[in-house]
């Protein structure tokens, strides 16, 4: 397998320069005292991670989580130590960072999908989801310096997530902005999640990093402490935490404010994740329910998480379920819906399918896959899961992700939302027929 990122012996190192009346003192000391001195910011890191893959970075401020992600990116060069990079990246150091404050909002919008390799064709064809999720109206249009960071905050994040990434790195990206904007920014991380997305983020936030990351990495003054589930990683970081706070005599003070902060991260991360209803009424009908929907893909002929497809192209649609009790009957479905036209497609469940789930136990996890074409016109669709209980109420979708349709590869020409396949009968005046005809 080709990994998305693969990083050995990375190190940085900076010269550390000392003030004016430093330099004096060495001067006037003959060299014998020495102001200069190197600072290594990361030491001998070594990382593999796979595609797919979700990371979160947790340390203490400058334990050198910021430089490992501009090193991955290319904004770095290390002192020491290869990286390799494979895949379409985008990066968000500071949510609004690297925009020409001089260009309208369009502008840097275009340009940064052009330094990723995408053309203006392609771009302009992006360009209205962008301008929705940014939600800056009017502004699109005038130039950045008249934003306020709220505004940035909002383009940056539009651009880099729907660009279609095959790595996404966050430093802090979900740091600014009100709760709405965090859990939209979280919903869309989540869709990215499942499209097959590898998504590296820093995080100070260890309730974030269990619930939405596969694995997690501790850095601590430079070096790579320990790697692995996110759960130890995180009882890890908290533990290094506690030790600093001993040797800090108001300790009893700070345990009351990271509780306090616990507390607001729980509340930001509530309801991300599922679509329908508010973040209360949400958690209240998780802990009712008796399954869940654990996780939406979509997949090419190959089994390969596929974020975009030529019309008429065979994807397989992979729910991931799980049985919180036993249950006799159960069904999971799916419903397919144009973003553009905001109607719903198509939808089907394996009680229709005949392909019944049958009785499963507490704990139980189970996938099931819907092979289905898509003889769709071009634009954006949305796929969302669910599963259903007998004698429970109307069952909503727990979970969704998204692809694209294109023409590229494409031989079918839709008029229209979708292609049917259609019988064409030529016939003469006297009703025979002349040649019958059959549309792909």
């Amino acid at each position: 397998m080709t990994l998305a990122v693969s990083l050995k012996g990375i190190g940085k190192r900076y010269k550390i320069s000392p003030s004016r009346s430093s330099l004096l003192k060495e001067a006037l000391s003959f060299g014998k005292v020495k102001r200069s001195h190197d600072f290594w910011a990361l030491q001998d890191i070594a990382l593999e991670v796979k595609p797919g893959t979700t990371l979160g970075i947790l340390g203490r401020n400058g334990a050198g989580k910021s430089t490992l992600l501009r090193i991955i990116s290319g904004v770095l060069q290390p002192t020491t130590g290869t990286v390799q990079v494979n895949g379409r990246l985008t990066a968000i150091f500071g949510l609004g960072s690297g925009f020409n404050p001089e260009f309208t909002g369009r502008e840097n919008a275009m340009m940064n999908g052009l330094i990723l390799g995408i053309d203006h064709k392609e771009m302009l064809e992006r360009f209205d989801e962008i301008a929705d999720f940014a939600e800056i109206g009017d502004f699109m249009d005038q130039p950045v310096r008249t934003y306020s960071s709220g505004m940035r905050s909002r383009l940056g994040f539009a651009v880099a997530v729907n660009v279609d990434p095959d790595i996404l790195v966050l430093d802090e990206a979900l740091s600014a902005g009100d709760a709405a904007f965090k859990k939209k920014s979280l919903q869309r991380m989540y869709d990215l999640r499942e499209s097959g997305t590898t998504i590296l983020f820093v995080s100070h936030s260890m309730g974030m990093v269990k619930k939405f990351c596969t694995d997690a990495i501790l850095l601590h003054k430079g070096r790579l402490v320990t790697s692995g589930d996110p759960e130890q990683v995180a009882d890890h970081y908290r533990d290094l935490i506690e030790k600093a706070q001993e040797k800090d005599s108001r300790a009893g003070t700070d345990r009351g404010l990271d509780d306090m902060l616990d507390r607001e991260e729980e509340e930001d991360l509530e309801g991300v994740g599922s679509r329908n209803g508010s973040a209360s009424e949400q958690s209240s009908r998780q802990e009712a329910k008796e399954a869940e929907i654990r996780g939406v893909q979509v997949l090419d002929e190959k089994g390969e998480p596929i974020r975009e497809m030529p019309s008429g192209s065979r994807i397989t649609v992979r729910v991931r379920a799980r049985y919180a009790a036993a249950v006799e009957e159960s069904a999971i479905g799916i419903a397919l819906q144009s973003k553009r036209a905001g109607v719903d497609v198509f939808s089907t469940d394996t009680t229709r399918e005949e392909a019944l789930l049958g009785p499963r136990k507490a704990g139980e996890e189970v996938a099931v896959d819907f092979t289905l074409e898509v003889p769709l016109e071009p634009g954006t669709y949305t796929v969302g899961a669910t599963v259903s209980i007998p004698g429970e109420e109307k069952p909503h979708f727990d979970q969704a992700t998204s692809f694209k349709i294109t023409r590229a590869g494409s031989e079918l020409s839709i008029g229209g939302l979708i292609h049917l396949p259609t019988r064409v009968e030529i016939h003469d005046l006297e009703g025979e027929q002349e040649r019958p005809t059959q549309s792909a």
